[in-house]
């Protein structure tokens, strides 16, 4: 798993032209990262611990460090044992990635890497291989658009959980976040058909509304008022620098926890002036319950109470 493989940057060959309204442009971007994120309680709890992370003092720049995000996981094929792609971690047999992600590789027999930073390294200690019993990709995939390109992953043995390794929370409900910054991980390129980053990698971006999304993307949403879709963006940056099928997480400052809110789909450039297209994941809420259910798995997944 020491060697990489370039990730596919998904184009989009169909859609208008569209420009950045003013009010969107965001040099700057104050970065309000704090080594108390993730850390700490909040005003109100979860039903079981999720979405904390480790961190030591913030220096600059945006490498993850070690370990940093516990919920973070990586696709790996078995033949090759190169990781292609991002998940998440959502209990201890299950993870979330995109449909794109798994499609290409049914069939065949692929691993979850959990506890990993460092891709030319071993000194993970706590890194490991699961082998992958089965994935449960979303009946309504277009392959085309990549609607609905979510999928669950589903281990042959448990996960064990410990500080470095653990489930991400999820959203209750649809959440409106637009104008707020998400954070999106991956080992995806550092740029439009660069190479892929051997460590694992951060990048903060900003939730705008679907209507604009549209505007470049309106095959792939379908609707200015799509709900299933979650469109990010930032001036040069882009989900290109986290691998297809990642977290896209948002820290509840109620619980001050990370909850995943999007997966990473597609977009038409990387880092490019158009926005990048991910999956809600509170949209398919129901739709992730009703398939762990099916697995035969009893477990609960973590999400925010309404207890202080």
């Amino acid at each position: 798993m020491k060697e990489m493989k370039s990730i596919i940057c998904f184009t989009a060959v169909l859609g208008l032209a569209w420009s950045l309204p003013s009010y969107w442009e965001d040099n700057t971007f104050v970065s309000k990262e704090s080594s108390e994120d993730g850390q700490g309680k909040g005003v109100k709890s979860t039903n079981c611990s999720c979405g904390w992370t480790n961190k030591g003092r913030i220096v600059g720049g945006r490498e993850a460090l070690v370990n940093e995000y516990p919920l973070m996981a990586g696709l790996v094929s078995a033949e090759d044992q190169l990781l292609f792609c991002g998940a998440s971690i959502i209990t201890t047999h299950h993870a979330l990635t995109a449909v794109h992600c798994t499609i290409e590789y049914k069939g065949q027999k692929i691993f979850l890497a959990v506890g990993e930073h460092n891709l030319l390294s071993d000194k993970e200690k706590e890194a490991a291989l699961y082998p992958i019993d089965r994935t449960i990709e979303h009946e309504n995939y277009n392959d085309m658009t990549l609607a609905n390109d979510i999928a669950l992953v589903v281990v042959k043995r448990k996960i064990d959980f410990s500080q470095r390794i653990g489930p991400v929370c999820l959203p209750n409900k649809v959440l409106n976040l637009v104008n707020e910054h998400v954070k999106v991980l991956g080992w995806g390129l550092t740029t439009d058909g660069g190479s892929q980053s051997s460590v694992l990698m951060k990048v903060n971006l900003k939730v705008i509304p679907t209507s604009e999304c549209f505007k470049s993307h309106p095959i792939d949403i379908g609707s200015p008022k799509a709900k299933n879709v979650m469109c990010t963006y930032r001036d040069n940056k882009d989900s290109c620098e986290g691998d297809s099928g990642g977290p896209v997480i948002w820290l509840d400052p109620e619980t001050n926890r990370f909850t995943l809110v999007g997966l990473v789909s597609h977009g038409r450039m990387c880092a490019g002036d158009s926005p990048a297209i991910n999956v809600n994941v509170g949209f398919f809420l129901p739709w992730i319950q009703e398939k762990i259910a099916s697995t035969g798995f009893k477990e609960k997944t973590c999400a925010k109470t309404n207890k202080k």
